[in-house]
């Protein structure tokens, strides 16, 4: 792998404003999009380190409920704009923008 590689990310950031309303109200966050070159060596480190994360929630011999056994788990990922690996949560739709859905089946 070369010395300098990197991918560049297409994310949203959020941009907090540094001022207020006329009634003290502080002003709605902005949204932008922007493109960031992250390392591929950072992006690796981020990856691994959510799904190690992953591994120790999902620690289960074997799930089950009556007759039935937990076979496989899907779950969608967003990459930050840092290249940080962010689970999506209940009502975050994957189709919203840009994801990675990741499948997980039991070993047979």
């Amino acid at each position: 792998m070369a010395e300098n590689e990197t991918i560049t990310i297409v994310a949203v950031e959020t941009i907090q404003p540094k001022s207020t309303t006329r009634g003290g109200l502080p002003e709605m966050a902005l949204r932008q999009t922007v493109d960031k070159a992250v390392s591929v060596e950072a992006l690796s480190a981020s990856f691994n380190n959510f799904i190690n994360g992953l591994r120790k929630v999902l620690n289960v011999e074997e799930a089950s409920v009556g007759d039935l056994v937990l076979d496989e788990i899907e779950f969608s990922v967003e990459i930050g704009a840092n290249g940080e690996f962010k689970l999506l949560g209940a009502g975050i739709s994957a189709n919203a923008g840009s994801s990675l859905t990741f499948t997980l089946r039991r070993k047979t």
